[in-house]
């Protein structure tokens, strides 16, 4: 069995709805996304997956959404819509003085497995239809990773999130327990 690893950083923060300790608090990391694919067989160019297609495929397109973002679940989404339209228009608004504008440089929405940005008042949030813990995130790559390169030869051992690296790692994983070899 041959098994290839690739991750990415990611900077941003998230809420999880109904915590009972301070993660109900919008706190933010440097996380770390990892994607482990593996093949029974190399490809002809003797390869698992080239890792720039793991990377252009799952990881950048994570980035892309969660980069700078507060995550947020659906029904937090539902529930705070109003008020982050208007705590983003007060932050963004610091930036006409300096500026000139309000406006940020990239509002492309980005939809992944389920999760897309919104841009309420001008202020990246990032909509998962779950509350996104580790955990769930965890999950949810392995689902992103599976969509975009499983086939016949490929599959998805597992997906990590690393929620903190320094000073001690917390990561949570996901893998499907038939896949894994």
């Amino acid at each position: 069995m041959y098994c290839i690893r690739k991750s990415i950083d990611i900077d941003f923060a998230h809420h999880v709805r109904g915590h009972g300790g301070p993660c109900i608090h919008v706190h933010g990391h440097t996380w770390k996304f990892e994607v482990e694919l593996q093949a029974m067989e190399l490809d002809a160019d003797g390869f698992v997956v080239d890792f720039k297609q793991l990377k252009t495929s799952v990881l950048q397109p994570c980035h892309q959404l969660l980069d700078h973002s507060l995550a947020v679940g659906g029904a937090t989404w539902k529930d705070a819509e109003p008020a982050l339209r208007a705590l983003g228009a007060a932050l963004l608004a610091s930036r006409l003085a300096r500026h000139g504008t309000i406006h940020t440089t990239d509002e492309r929405v980005i939809q992944l497995a389920g999760a897309e940005n919104r841009y309420p008042g001008g202020m990246k949030v990032a909509v998962f239809p779950f509350s996104p813990t580790s955990e769930r995130l965890a999950k949810w790559l392995y689902d992103a990773a599976t969509a975009a390169l499983a086939d016949g030869r490929v599959s998805v051992r597992l997906a990590r999130v690393f929620e903190t690296q320094r000073p001690v790692e917390s990561v949570a994983e996901y893998w499907d327990a038939d896949q894994l070899g």
